[in-house]
């Protein structure tokens, strides 16, 4: 099977198995400083991307888990000017998502609002 075909067979499973995961609601995440201006936060990854793998590649064998930490967020840049970087898996939104935002106080208020979501709010 060529790589072609492969890509699009994973890219399949991984919309099937991500819209089978909602509701996800993250159960925590973490927040890492690296230098001035440079921010990652990792979150638990919603469920499915492992599946998807795994179903796309009968044969082959992956240490990937479905719900395993990855890098939610990157942030960016200088007062005046950060950037938030969305990586999270999602394969209906596959390229990362960025947003312009004054401060990275301004940029963690909306990380924090997309990341601690509860069932039922």
């Amino acid at each position: 099977m060529n790589g072609a075909e492969t890509r699009a067979r994973q890219q399949t499973a991984e919309k099937h198995f991500f819209d089978q995961a909602p509701p996800f609601f993250p159960l925590g995440f973490s927040i890492g400083y690296r230098n001035p201006g440079h921010w990652d936060i990792d979150a638990k990854q919603c469920p499915g991307y492992a599946s998807a793998w795994q179903a796309a590649h009968p044969e082959g064998s992956t240490s990937a888990n479905d719900g395993d930490r990855e890098r939610a967020f990157s942030i960016r840049g200088a007062p005046g000017n950060v950037v938030v970087c969305d990586e999270r898996w999602n394969p209906n939104r596959p390229q990362p998502c960025e947003m312009n935002f004054r401060s990275v106080i301004a940029a963690m208020a909306w990380i924090c609002e997309e990341l601690m979501q509860e069932p039922g709010t």
